[in-house]
């Protein structure tokens, strides 16, 4: 009878023990990516684009303004971003509107909808063994993400975060396929550093593009 008695109290305390884990993720995750109206990030953008027709690829430099335009409660009493994007040339150039975005950060994950897609960009809790696909909630081919160097310093960008969490998808690099993803998020800050990497060789030249996100600032 004392020993069902102290098995029932572990259960318990461990339940409670639980939750109270599951309450601090869920405070973390709210604090990663701000989405509050009129929060902005200007990052510098770096592109090249390679084509198959052309051993020459073609590069690109710009800024890129992301400005948080209207939240709003969705059908299921969830909040929900309107993300306005704008981009220029440099500081002398005027803002030219790009496209709409719409993201939803709840205590469980982070996803981002982009022309009709819809992208699990997070998913937590955050552990260094969890996987979970990019592309669980569209069409588009699996794309395994999972997280490394977690709750770690990075100073790759203008902006310094003392905690941030990486997401980084499978690397590939080989004579006929390079494919490279990583996202870096800032806690209180959002989205600091994103690489993109997608070339097939064709024929011989390189077909697909990289490009290199950096948070300059952020509001």
């Amino acid at each position: 009878m004392r020993t069902l008695l102290i098995a029932f109290l572990l259960v318990i305390a461990f339940a409670c023990k639980k939750d109270s884990l599951n309450n601090d993720r869920s405070e973390e995750l709210s604090g990663w990516i701000p989405m509050q109206e009129g929060n902005r990030w200007l990052y510098k953008v770096d592109s090249i684009a390679y084509n198959r027709n052309t051993s020459i690829p073609d590069t690109f430099s710009f800024e890129l303004l992301e400005m948080v335009d209207t939240v709003y409660a969705d059908n299921i009493d969830e909040q929900v971003a309107r993300i306005k994007i704008v981009t220029r040339k440099d500081s002398l150039d005027f803002w030219h509107f790009r496209k709409m975005y719409y993201a939803k950060t709840t205590h469980d994950y982070y996803e981002r909808v982009e022309e009709n897609l819809r992208y699990l960009k997070i998913s937590f809790p955050p552990a260094e063994d969890f996987l979970w696909n990019l592309n669980s909630r569209n069409n588009l081919p699996p794309a395994m993400l999972s997280y490394s160097n977690l709750f770690e310093p990075y100073h790759g960008t203008y902006i310094k975060s003392d905690t941030t969490l990486s997401v980084v998808g499978k690397e590939i690099s080989n004579a006929l396929e390079k494919y490279k993803y990583l996202e870096v998020y800032g806690k209180g800050i959002g989205l600091m550093y994103r690489e993109n990497t997608e070339m097939l060789n064709q024929g011989g030249n390189w077909d697909g593009y990289k490009r290199i996100q950096k948070l300059v600032y952020a509001d």
